[in-house]
Order: C-alpha cells, then sequence, then structure tokens
C-alpha cells in the first residue's frame, strides 16, 4: 500500500455488537446484555488496475496491474499487513525486472471524533531481482510513514502525507514525500449501498543525492478523478501526472515515457471477516 499509492489506506477494524432480542416491555430484565464489541478483525481485498502508479510514475511500465492485501487489525489502534502488486521494470531498460513487489508494513491507527491518525512502517521487497550490469543492487528498503486526516461531517475528508527513507530504493539517498489528498463524497445516489465520490492528491517527492553520485530530479505529482462504491466494490477512475520531462524521467527511473500523464481506471474489492458474519 505504498502504500502505495495507490495504493494509497484500509479502514479501521469493524465493530460489530448484538442486538437485543425482542421480549416483554414490561420486563426490560429478559434482554439480553450487549455483547462487546469484537476487538479483533482481519481485512482483506483484490484489486486490478490499468496501470500501477506510484507518486506519478509507472511501476508496470503503463501496463495493467493485480494488487492485493490481508490486514491483521486489533483494539482499534494495531494493524500489520502484507500488500504485492505485479510490476514491470525489464532489463531491456538496465532494471533488476522483479517477478512482484511485496509491501510488509505495521503501525498505529485510531480515530478521535473528526480526526484520525495512522503512523507506521512500510518495507518495500522485490523478490526474484537480476542484475542488468555488475555491481547493480537489489532494490529493497524501507519508508516510515504519517498519515493525519480530519473527516469534514459526511461532505468529505482531507488527508496528509508523509513518507521518509533514508535509503530510498537501495541507492543511499533519502526521500521524503509530502501530500495533500482531499476527498469529497457526493450526494447524488438514491440507490442503496451506492456512494459517489470525487477526490485527489497533490504531493511533492524529494530525492537526496545517492551513493552513485548522481542526484535525482525533485518532482511534483497530482492526481484528479472519482469513483462509485457498491457494498465491498469500489470503481475509481483518475487523471494522473508529474511535472517531469522526459529526461528528467529517464534521469529518475531509467525510462523516458512512465512519468506524463495518464488516465487509471481500478476495481476493487474490500471486506473484512467481521463483516462476512
Amino acid at each position: 500500500m505504498k502504500m502505495k499509492t495507490t495504493f494509497k489506506a484500509v479502514a479501521a477494524a469493524v465493530a460489530l455488537s448484538a442486538s437485543a432480542s425482542a421480549g416483554v416491555a414490561a420486563d426490560l430484565s429478559a434482554l439480553p446484555a450487549p455483547a462487546e464489541p469484537l476487538m479483533i478483525d482481519v481485512a482483506f481485498g483484490i484489486a486490478g488496475v490499468s496501470d500501477y502508479r506510484f507518486r506519478g510514475v509507472s511501476n508496470s511500465a503503463k501496463n495493467p496491474a493485480v494488487q492485493g492485501y490481508v490486514e491483521l487489525q486489533a483494539f482499534d489502534w494495531i494493524y500489520a499487513g502484507v500488500w504485492s502488486s505485479s510490476v514491470s521494470f525489464p532489463n531491456r531498460y538496465g532494471l533488476t525486472d522483479p517477478s512482484a513487489e511485496v509491501d510488509f508494513y505495521a503501525g498505529l491507527r485510531h480515530t478521535w471524533g473528526a480526526f484520525s491518525l495512522d503512523a507506521g512502517y512500510l518495507y518495500y521487497w522485490y523478490p526474484g531481482e537480476s542484475k542488468a550490469f555488475p555491481g547493480q543492487r537489489q532494490t529493497d528498503y524501507w519508508e516510515i510513514k504519517a498519515l493525519p486526516s480530519v473527516a469534514i461531517g459526511d461532505f468529505g475528508s482531507i488527508t496528509g502525507n508523509i513518507w521518509w527513507s533514508p535509503d530510498y530504493a537501495n541507492t543511499g539517498g533519502d526521500d521524503l514525500y509530502l501530500s495533500l489528498a482531499p476527498k469529497i463524497n457526493l450526494p447524488i445516489s438514491s440507490i442503496p449501498d451506492v456512494a459517489f465520490y470525487v477526490s485527489g492528491e497533490l504531493g511533492k517527492q524529494w530525492l537526496g543525492k545517492n551513493d552513485f553520485n548522481f542526484n535525482p530530479k525533485d518532482f511534483w505529482t497530482w492526481n484528479l478523478g472519482g469513483g462509485l462504491t457498491y457494498k465491498a466494490m469500489t470503481l475509481d477512475v483518475r487523471y494522473s501526472d508529474t511535472n517531469l520531462t522526459r529526461n528528467e524521467c529517464f534521469g529518475n527511473t531509467g525510462v523516458r515515457s512512465w512519468c506524463g500523464s495518464a488516465v487509471v481506471a481500478k476495481i476493487a474489492f474490500d471486506t473484512s471477516l467481521n463483516k462476512l458474519k
């Protein structure tokens, strides 16, 4: 969930309580006591995207990708999970051509009224990497994150993204990503379980000088789109872009065409074990 973007946040643990059965009104003691909220849950989901974009840059060579995750949630505070996506970094571009991206993550997530905070750690693992040239490194690395969010009633929300690593993609250079992501709920549906929204993100990626004596280009990225939800299903379509030129994109990624504009479609299914009961 590069955490990723796109991959962008999973719902907090769902607490279900048993409702009291109907009884004689004059004898309230006959009603059963409410059950304690379920404090452990397992969330999971699967998605298909037309292009896996991470901070505006394609990680699937502008091709479709399949993604999925499973996450343990406990006590409305603690979570840990694994997220994975198909990727494409071909050797013909001098890249390591891993078989997938697998993200291991954990953290704390909680809500206080309209404010919520998600703070955690994420490790990016790229299994099956090969070396396109002698001395090339594996690209596994880790980041820490803080995602504060404020809900504006039923109208929508604004979420901040703060991500930092001291060793981006195992290059020896640090990275910092900051963004704001507003979401607006659209009250235009009268169909049960169907909801519409528009959302976007504006962020900037800073990349420090690495061990190869190369200073990558810092860049802005943005996306804007919308979608609909039906029960556990989400359909999302958005426009994504960066301010990198083709030459700057080549300097950062080794490929000129991965940082340009794109319309990205995603269909996802997300639920949890407690919701299925």
